[in-house]
C-alpha cells in the first residue's frame, strides 16, 4: 500500500513539474508572447501548488515544517499567496475569454471592462472568503453577516449609483448601442457614443460638445441608433406649392432636381409624393437616400438649393403666391 501511495505521490509531483516547465517554455514562444503574463502567472500558481505543505510533499515539509513539527516558515503565508494568485489568474483568464468570445476584435473595450470589473470583484470576494475560512479558520457566517449589514447600508446610500451600474450592464448585454454608434434621444441629444462606463454614457454631439447621460436615464429613454443597420439612410424634404400648379409638374420637377444633386446614394431613385393638401396649398415629400448618416445634413442642404433653383427656372413658387396689395389713399374733398 505504501509503495502505491509513493508512486501516486511521485506521479502527481511529476505532472505538476511538467506543467510548470510547459508554461515557462510557452512564455518564450514568439506567437504566445501576447499571453506571456498569463502563462507566467499560471507558472507561479503551479509552483506554489507543487511546494504546498498541505500536499505532504517532501519539499513542502522541509520548507514549512521542521523536526518534531516545529515551523520553519508560516504555512498560512503560502496558502494566502495561493488564493491570491488563483484569483489573479482567473481574472486575467476571464478578460482574455471576454476579448475572444463575447467582445471579439476589441471593438467594445468599455463594455468588456465593465463586465471584467464586475466579475473580478466577485472572484476576489470568493478568494477573501476562502482565505478567512480555510486559511485562518474564521467562521464565514460572521464575515457574511457583517458584509450583509454593510451591503444594506451601502445600497441605501448609493441607490442612484447602483441603478446606473445595473442599467449600464443591461445596455451592454442588450447592445442596442455601443461605442462608435451615432444615436439620437427623444430629448434632442444626438451624436456619437464615446463610452458606456459604470455610471454614465458619454456622447460627442455634432457641435463637438460632450453630453453625459446617466445610464439609468438613457436605459429608459427612446433611442434611435443611426449606425447599427448597414442599409442606406433616407432623408425627407417637405415643401408646399399652390394648388394652381399641376401636381404632376411639381413631382416631375422635384425628382429631376434630386437626380442632379450630388451626394445621392448611387443606385437609388429619389421619389416625390403629393402627401396632403388644404384649401390653397398642396404638401409634397421628396425622399432620397445617402450611404452614410453623417452625409445626410450636407446632402440635404445641397438638394434644397437644387430644388429651389429648379422650381424658379420653371416659374413655380414655394408656398403661397405673392399677393400684390395696393393701398389707395382716400380722396381729399
Amino acid at each position: 500500500m505504501s509503495t502505491l501511495a509513493n508512486a501516486a505521490f511521485n506521479w502527481t509531483d511529476g505532472c505538476l513539474l511538467a506543467v510548470l516547465a510547459a508554461l515557462l517554455v510557452c512564455g518564450f514562444i514568439r506567437p504566445l508572447r501576447p499571453h506571456r503574463s498569463l502563462l507566467w502567472l499560471g507558472s507561479a500558481l503551479v509552483l506554489v501548488t507543487a511546494i504546498s505543505p498541505w500536499r505532504s510533499n517532501p519539499l513542502g515539509r522541509y520548507l514549512f515544517v521542521g523536526a518534531a513539527g516545529a515551523s520553519h516558515l508560516p504555512s498560512e503565508l503560502l496558502k494566502v499567496l495561493w488564493w491570491i494568485l488563483g484569483a489573479w489568474f482567473l481574472k486575467s483568464l476571464l478578460d482574455r475569454v471576454l476579448r475572444r468570445t463575447v467582445f471579439p476584435n476589441d471593438n467594445q473595450p468599455h463594455a468588456r471592462q465593465l463586465f471584467a470589473d464586475l466579475a473580478s470583484a466577485l472572484i476576489y470576494v470568493v478568494a477573501f472568503v476562502g482565505i478567512m475560512d480555510i486559511v485562518f479558520k474564521q467562521p464565514v457566517s460572521t464575515v457574511l453577516a457583517t458584509s450583509g449589514v454593510l451591503a444594506i447600508v451601502l445600497g441605501l446610500a448609493l441607490q442612484n449609483t447602483l441603478s446606473d451600474v445595473f442599467s449600464g450592464l443591461a445596455i451592454n448585454v442588450e447592445r442596442s448601442f455601443a461605442a462608435g454608434d451615432w444615436i439620437a434621444t427623444k430629448d434632442g441629444i444626438e451624436g456619437q457614443v464615446i463610452e458606456v462606463n459604470w455610471r454614465a454614457t458619454r456622447i460627442k454631439t455634432f457641435s463637438n460638445d460632450l453630453a453625459v447621460i446617466p445610464n439609468s436615464v438613457i436605459a429608459k429613454a427612446t433611442v434611435t441608433n443611426h449606425s447599427r443597420l448597414d442599409d442606406s439612410h433616407v432623408g425627407t424634404i417637405r415643401l408646399t406649392v399652390h394648388h394652381s400648379v399641376s401636381p404632376a409638374q411639381v413631382i416631375d420637377a422635384l425628382q429631376n432636381a434630386a437626380r442632379k444633386s450630388p451626394g445621392i446614394m448611387p443606385g437609388s431613385t429619389p421619389t416625390a409624393y403629393a402627401s396632403s393638401f388644404d384649401e390653397a396649398l398642396i404638401n409634397y415629400d421628396l425622399m432620397f437616400a445617402v450611404s452614410n448618416y453623417l452625409l445626410l445634413a450636407d446632402v440635404q442642404s445641397r438638394l434644397i438649393l437644387q430644388v429651389v433653383a429648379s422650381l424658379r427656372e420653371l416659374g413655380i413658387g414655394i408656398g403661397n403666391p405673392v399677393v400684390d396689395v395696393r393701398v389707395v389713399a382716400p380722396s381729399m374733398r
